[in-house]
């Protein structure tokens, strides 16, 4: 808000009127604001005016909303989609390599990876797993997971035998009987790693892995796995099911991706 005020004492405005929005809407381009912050700026404004307007609904006052008046014509900026970039098959094997190691972190940090690569978990996923979510079903494994926005454990995903029984071997060896994302360097067991912290070591680690493409954070290993799954399996909704989208049109993306990213699939994936 204090953007809107600065912008209405500059131009001496002490009551503003709808045509006052167009025009702070103008003066935030010229200032060569970002889209992101535009955006930003604006919906804080519309629920201000929002805000100024509860007290008296609550008694059936009339109000004059100004930002509502303004509302039909305003156009803000709209953001340009993001590329869903993601790894090559040679920055994955390098990213691998380079976790190769008989130490408790770097046994961890490749299990983060490769759910990610090759289950298609979200950081936060991967952070809320628990030892007791996965379950054998006959020759093949579930990871029941919390998914984003979701209170309980409905969904699973079939995860390759062999990070399922490297993650119950990790479990055991470590003594850890809840999470397996946790504090390694404190020595803490019981403190639970969020997904912020998960982020920041996968993030760690492709930069050890020599992958400095901007374009490629933790989540893009995630775009890798639903890459991978569409193109083994050509099935558009299997797919959705797999990466717990809730709308088919996001899953789409993955029928666009150039064959080169990806040859080997889930059931593949490297022990």
């Amino acid at each position: 808000m204090s953007c809107f005020l600065d912008y209405l004492k500059e131009h001496d405005i002490e009551e503003p009127l709808p045509d006052d929005i167009h025009d702070f809407l103008g003066y935030l381009k010229e200032k060569v604001y970002s889209v992101f912050s535009i955006n930003l700026y604006m919906v804080s404004l519309k629920k201000f005016f929002s805000y100024l307007e509860e007290p008296y609904k609550s008694v059936g006052a009339q109000t004059i909303n100004i930002y509502k008046m303004a509302d039909p014509q305003l156009k803000r900026p709209s953001r340009k989609k993001h590329h869903r970039d993601m790894p090559t098959e040679e920055e994955v094997i390098n990213l691998r390599s380079s976790l190769q190691g008989d130490d408790q972190k770097s046994k961890r940090d490749l299990l983060m990876v490769d759910m990610a690569l090759y289950c298609g978990l979200r950081v936060n996923e991967i952070a809320n797993l628990r030892a007791e979510d996965i379950r054998q079903d006959g020759d093949k494994y579930k990871f029941y997971v919390l998914r984003k926005g979701q209170v309980s454990r409905n969904h699973y995903v079939f995860c390759d035998p062999g990070i399922a029984e490297r993650l119950l071997d990790y479990t055991q060896e470590y003594k850890l009987k809840k999470y397996f994302c946790t504090d390694i360097v404190h020595k803490k067991k019981k403190d639970r790693l969020n997904s912020c912290t998960v982020s920041v070591a996968i993030s760690k680690a492709m930069k050890k892995a020599g992958i400095k493409r901007k374009t490629l954070t933790p989540h893009s290993l995630r775009h890798y796995a639903g890459t991978t799954y569409y193109q083994t399996t050509k099935d558009l909704y299997a797919t959705q099911q797999f990466m717990g989208h809730k709308d088919s049109a996001t899953t789409e993306i993955y029928m666009h991706v150039e064959n080169n990213y990806s040859q080997v699939g889930i059931a593949l994936a490297p022990c």
